[in-house]
């Protein structure tokens, strides 16, 4: 079955064709003055990672040959690069590193300051320098106002740091779901990504223009010296946008985070008059310290938070996706009346569709009568899954197993399987990562979906995706009760609200509605009703025309 929630399915495994070695080797063909360019940039600025990505994207079969002549090789570059490294400055650019991980932005210059006879270090130098000035109050220069043509009526320039389809997440299939459906509303959406993007992440075949479902997507493809740096690139970024809307002529700019695509608007807007939509889709600086308190406060995550506030305060008109992030959004300075909600949304076919669970449980070995518990998410520290597999422990000890299916990958996956292992919990699987369309399979193999977030700054925050698409194809959902996720479920008894990192708590819920299908079955269709009423895309098409019409009005 086709439907509008798995139409990117077909976009991604075209991205995978194109990526990995032969990408490369393509791209190199086509213009091998700029693929070279790019190699040397990467390579002067982390070595080690362009020979990791080097082996990542030699065929299997070809390794063994490979490495019988390039080890010798490498192991002699490695000899003699840690022998330079030692006699120079092998210390300093650990702790600079080191500093710079943590957030002491300026220690790390500091750090590096008596080495900086020595090229490479002052390279280092160079971007630890380019990522703070990155975050400062005036990170782009001004320019000249540019002469503009008659706006094209409806049409808007979205402003994306990456999208479909070569990278596959809930950012990009959230810019892909707005823009088609701001497009079956009447608008004229484009998209352009951040400057350089995808090519300096490797995919060097990488076209300046491609169609994808009808929409223009723009790449800003380096030419000439390459900026390796934050402020670099953003300078670049806003020549070529501001060029950009000079042919498009774009009634509004609407950018989504971070703060780097944030300064591009407002470089644009300033040398164009064109106003400036910006969408908070979620607090970087506080998804960034949550991977190590120690972090916060750090220089780093004040001047992040800070830019970001000013750039919020600046915005024609601000967009996030719930009152919690609207509530802090006030805090940092901009009057509610200036704050529209576009909440995460399904496509309305999604309501409707039908994906084959069964099959999904099959090929797992999950029987027809178990009870599937479970989540289809990026598996990181701070969705707290570590609390469902405890949860699932208990309640195999108590005499009501569960199986746990938890699809995705990230960071914490290998710290969940040696969980798993330590447990004895033979009841927990964990596929790995998963195509959209088998995702959503997974979704529908799921008897009760499961949000166990942490109770950090940024999972009180933010809501996530995929509790929507549960609810939206029927599913009770159990979620730690934490403002963002509260809100998911409304006041209508779609989900169950259990204190955030209590395993006991979670094993009595998904007990309880273990042992009541038709308890499962009433939340499943109040979460249903809760998306279907608030939390389509055709719906926030219509209030995203609401905006850019009052701001094109007032103009």
């Amino acid at each position: 079955m086709e439907t509008e929630a798995n139409k990117p399915a077909k976009v991604v495994s075209a991205a995978s064709a194109k990526a990995g070695l032969g990408g490369f080797l393509r791209g190199f063909a086509r213009n091998p003055v700029l693929v070279s360019r790019i190699f040397v940039s990467k390579v002067k600025s982390d070595p080690m990672r362009v020979a990791q990505a080097a082996a990542d994207a030699i065929p299997p079969g070809v390794r063994p040959v490979v490495g019988r002549v390039a080890w010798p090789a490498a192991r002699f570059v490695k000899v003699r690069t840690r022998k330079i490294l030692q006699r120079a400055a092998k210390g300093p650019l650990r702790d600079a590193k080191a500093h710079f991980e943590a957030g002491r932005m300026s220690d790390a210059v500091r750090v590096l300051q008596p080495q900086s006879r020595w090229p490479f270090v002052r390279r280092r130098m160079a971007y630890y320098e380019g990522e703070k000035a990155a975050l400062g109050p005036n990170p782009i220069p001004p320019k000249p106002k540019i002469i503009m043509g008659e706006r094209v009526a409806g049409r808007v320039l979205h402003m994306v740091t990456n999208a479909l389809p070569y990278t596959q997440a809930g950012y990009t299939v959230r810019t892909h779901r707005i823009v088609t459906a701001q497009k079956a509303a009447g608008l004229d959406p484009h998209v352009v990504t951040s400057w350089g993007w995808p090519m300096l992440q490797g995919h060097t075949d990488a076209e300046p223009y491609e169609e994808i479902d009808g929409i223009p997507y723009y790449r800003l493809l380096p030419k000439g010296e390459m900026p390796f740096e934050s402020q670099g690139r953003m300078i670049r970024g806003a020549a070529d946008v501001s060029e950009l809307v000079r042919t498009l002529r774009p009634q509004v700019l609407h950018a989504a985070t971070d703060h780097r695509n944030g300064s591009v608007a407002l470089a644009v807007r300033e040398r164009t008059n064109t106003p400036f939509v910006y969408e908070v889709r979620g607090f970087l600086e506080e998804t960034w310290v949550s991977r190590d308190p120690a972090r916060v406060g750090s220089e780093r995550h004040t001047l992040q938070r800070e830019r970001e506030a000013q750039i919020m305060r600046e915005a024609d008109a601000v967009v996030t996706l719930a009152e919690t992030m609207a509530a802090e959004i006030v805090e940092r300075g901009v009057p509610r009346e200036r704050i529209f909600l576009a909440p995460n949304a399904v496509d309305d076919a999604l309501l409707t569709a039908d994906y084959d669970g069964e099959a999904f449980r099959d090929r797992f070995g999950i029987g027809r009568d178990e009870i599937v518990v479970g989540s289809v998410s990026s598996i990181v520290a701070y969705e707290g899954f570590a609390t469902l597999l405890s949860a699932a422990a208990l309640l195999r000890d108590a005499g009501t197993p569960v199986k746990v299916l938890l699809v995705g990958d990230g960071a914490e996956r290998p710290a969940l399987l040696e969980q798993v292992d330590r447990l004895g919990l033979k009841e927990a699987i964990l596929p790995g990562r998963v195509g959209p369309d088998e995702a959503l399979q997974a979704q529908a193999a799921i008897d009760i979906f499961v949000c166990p977030r942490e109770d950090l700054r940024v999972c009180r925050l933010v809501t996530p995706l995929k509790p929507v698409e549960a609810m939206a194809l029927g599913k009770p959902v159990v979620l730690s009760d934490l403002p963002a996720l509260s809100e998911l479920v409304g006041g209508e008894g779609a989900g169950l609200l259990v204190p955030p990192g209590d395993p006991a708590a979670l094993a009595k819920a998904l007990a309880a509605l273990s042992d009541d299908p038709e308890r499962r079955r009433i939340m499943g269709e109040a979460g249903k009703a809760e998306v279907a009423a608030h939390r389509t895309w055709s719906s926030l098409a219509r209030t995203y025309q609401g905006i850019y019409q009052s701001l094109t009005e007032n103009r």
